[in-house]
């Protein structure tokens, strides 16, 4: 796994790509329990897309003010929480 540590980070880190979709993260949260996401992130637009695995609930187009005040993302990226799973 490895950590992602800064918005910029994320960005080239989900990048949509056709031949491997969305980006596979999760937030670490207490007892080694895991938030599951997909993410992507499109340059052209500078917005992201995120799949929440544990509901299967899905957010469009988020702006980056959005990712920081509507989804948990960021605060975990703050406090060393988030990280991109390596498959």
């Amino acid at each position: 796994m490895k950590k992602i540590t800064s918005i910029e980070e994320l960005k080239q880190e989900s990048i949509y790509d056709d031949r491997k979709g969305m980006a596979e993260f999760f937030i670490l949260l207490n007892f080694n329990l895991r938030s599951s996401k997909r993410i992507v992130y499109y340059p052209d637009t500078n917005t992201f897309d995120v799949h929440n695995e544990i509901d299967d609930s899905y957010e469009e187009d988020l702006t980056e003010e959005q990712l920081r005040n509507e989804t948990h993302i960021v605060l975990a990226i703050e406090n060393g929480a988030f990280f991109k799973y390596d498959f």
